[in-house]
């Protein structure tokens, strides 16, 4: 029933449209056309339109096309630059606060050191070692030194010097064995050893030893050039078998491997 007023509405619509296009054409429509025209234009322009503030006043510059690419592109540089110069200074603040850590720890010791920056990384389940480079290092830098990050905190020890460049095997490596205290009631002694992943496992604890999760451990002294007291990490987990004559502990590093950017080396400490 709805066809015939569809059709009939159809050819009414159709012949409109064959009317405006022959008035169209004809140029009869050219007053309508015109200020239409000009007003959507108008409204277009605003949005290829760029504010520009000069010395003295505010313009208007309506851009082509390719200007407005150039303009974007250029906020896209101007963009990556600003969140490459926030990166770096996020980097220089948490070298800072590491250098002024450290700077506190030395300024209570009467212990000469040399600082530098990690110029190279060998971290995978194998081998955890670092590079840096320290002038003259052959001459100042003695192997077995003691290097350490913030305030103190050990990280490993020096294995090789060639000429300025200085190996450093990290307390993580599997060949890594560095006396370690706890800081509980009887002072308890062991050995701290690598290979383990990111965690660090202090054996041959006497079994009537009481330690506990969350102690913390530090160097005992007892290794030679690394001083005592040198925090190392805390206890995750104590391992403990009856009729064995050791107990073992798992330890948290108290600095991870990949973190270390600014190390230093303790080369003499003089007893105050």
């Amino acid at each position: 029933m709805n066809s015939p007023r569809f059709f009939r509405s159809f050819l009414w619509l159709t012949v409109l449209l064959l009317v405006v296009v022959i008035l169209h054409i004809s140029g009869v429509l050219h007053f309508i056309e015109t200020p239409l025209t000009r007003m959507l234009y108008k409204g277009s322009q605003a949005l290829y339109t760029l504010t520009i503030t000069g010395e003295d006043d505010v313009y208007l510059k309506t851009l082509t096309g390719e200007e407005l690419r150039q303009a974007y592109m250029g906020l896209q540089e101007r963009y990556n630059n600003i969140v490459v110069d926030v990166a770096q200074i996020k980097e220089l603040q948490k070298e800072n606060e590491n250098l002024k850590e450290q700077l506190q720890f030395f300024s209570e010791k009467d212990w000469t050191y040399y600082t530098g920056r990690v110029t190279g990384k060998q971290i995978n389940p194998f081998e955890s070692t670092i590079l840096m480079y320290i002038d003259h290092a052959s001459e100042t830098i003695p192997v077995g030194a003691p290097a350490i990050t913030k305030s103190g905190i050990f990280v490993g020890t020096v294995v090789a010097v060639d000429g300025n460049i200085i190996n450093i095997q990290l307390l993580n490596d599997g060949r890594t064995k560095v006396g370690a205290s706890f800081l509980n009631d009887e002072r308890t002694i062991g050995v701290a050893e690598g290979g383990y992943g990111k965690s660090i496992r202090v054996n041959f604890i006497p079994q009537n030893e009481k330690i506990a999760a969350g102690d913390i451990v530090v160097t005992s002294g007892l290794t030679q050039l690394i001083p005592y007291g040198l925090p190392i990490g805390t206890i995750e987990t104590v391992e403990k078998e009856p009729y064995e004559p050791f107990q073992s502990a798992v330890l948290t590093p108290l600095a991870a491997p990949n973190s270390l950017e600014v190390i230093s080396i303790i080369v003499e400490q003089i007893a105050t």
